[in-house]
């Protein structure tokens, strides 16, 4: 019998959920998954344009159970952001049974095959605790959105293989399979990820506080550190309707975010090991802030380390995780990145891809902390 299956669907009112909801849910009705072993968790976080779920209760409620899979919707009360309402939705999977929970964002939809290649790739190795499949671009299917997510020494993390034609991404993953057999990834895309429950439910799936951005690099360094893998599964594919917010409040969570991540895994003699690179490019981010409009959002995350209160937080996770690791630094970094890159396309309304990939980042700074990354990586013996 099939494991039982319940996908996480965040969903929240903007300018195009009426085209993205009905989209996505008829592709999960056609899904080549048995309906009895599968079922949908509607998450939504309150918007200040409305809701959506009125519209996902009134069209696809009545179908729940009959051509379309089992139907849960939850109405959290406050935003609780991506970490949260994911969180919640597999408290409900947990109670519902399922042996899995697929996170899948609002602005997508499947293949045909997609749930059965990811959950045939998790059932052959109990120590995988997160599939992600092989997200293209809604818009142009014949590239790519993410071919697994790239993490930076530094807490820095993008998308792999971003754009890439159909081609090139099939190449690739013929050349990656010769030296990384099972196609292990630094982290993985929210878009589209199948998690086992057995696992999360002892290590945990997000911290909530981290709100949104690098909740998932966390997710999968905290697998890492229990001693389970991330992976991706290309034949599972899922289109994303990517588009770069252009809200610089982003920039805010992604700072705040990236700093707790750091202070949060490395050891001590990690994090002496990076201060000074570290330092120098904090400094450079900033000057780019200043260029592109979002230094208050910098600003304002470094405010965030200026209480009490914060310290607190990130001493009781430390001490958590340091506890519960099974692995050093050494091998929790070994698929970490050295080279700073950036998405093409969506950005230049910020002016941040103008700015890491003018000459200076590609000609000077790369190739410098490539250097430096070298050398860290050959001292960490821990």
């Amino acid at each position: 019998m099939l494991p039982h299956v319940a996908i996480i669907y965040l969903t929240y009112n903007g300018k195009e959920s009426h085209i993205d909801i009905p989209r996505c849910l008829e592709s999960i009705r056609v899904a080549n998954y048995p309906h009895d072993r599968l079922e949908v968790i509607c998450v939504e976080n309150p918007s200040p344009h409305g809701a959506s779920w009125p519209m996902i209760e009134r069209d696809w409620m009545p179908r729940a159970g009959k051509d379309f899979p089992r139907l849960t919707i939850v109405k959290n009360e406050k935003d609780l952001g991506y970490s949260g309402a994911n969180d919640v939705g597999l408290e409900v999977a947990i109670q519902h049974g399922c042996e899995y929970v697929f996170l899948l964002n609002q602005d997508t939809d499947v293949t045909p095959d997609f749930l059965k290649y990811v959950v045939e790739r998790a059932e052959a190795d109990k120590n995988i605790a997160f599939v992600q499949s092989l997200l293209m671009l809604g818009q142009e299917q014949d590239r790519a959105n993410s071919t697994g997510n790239k993490y930076h020494f530094l807490g820095y993390g993008y998308a792999g293989g971003f754009r890439w034609k159909k081609e090139a991404v099939d190449a690739y993953f013929l050349e990656e399979c010769k030296r990384n057999p099972e196609l292990e990834i630094p982290y993985f895309s929210g878009g589209g990820v199948l998690c086992r429950v057995s696992i999360v439910q002892k290590i945990g799936l997000f911290d909530a506080p981290f709100y949104m951005y690098h909740e998932d690099v966390d997710a999968c360094f905290n697998a890492r550190a229990h001693g389970y893998k991330t992976v991706i599964e290309p034949r599972s594919v899922v289109n994303h309707y990517y588009e770069f917010s252009r809200s610089i409040k982003k920039f805010y969570w992604m700072e705040r975010n990236r700093i707790l991540f750091v202070l949060s895994f490395y050891k001590i003699p990690t994090l002496i090991l990076i201060a000074l690179p570290s330092l120098c490019v904090e400094v450079a981010s900033f000057l780019f802030a200043l260029r592109s409009g979002w230094w208050r959002e910098k600003a304002r995350a470094w405010g965030f380390y200026f209480h009490w209160s914060t310290w607190q937080w990130v001493a009781r996770r430390r001490k958590r995780i340091q506890s519960e690791r099974v692995i050093g630094d050494r091998e929790l970094l070994r698929l970490a990145e050295s080279r700073i890159l950036f998405q093409e396309g969506g950005a230049d309304d910020t002016g941040i891809q103008k700015d890491v990939n003018s000459s200076i980042i590609t000609d000077f700074a790369n190739p410098v902390l490539t250097a430096i990354w070298k050398v860290i990586y050959f001292l960490i013996r821990w």
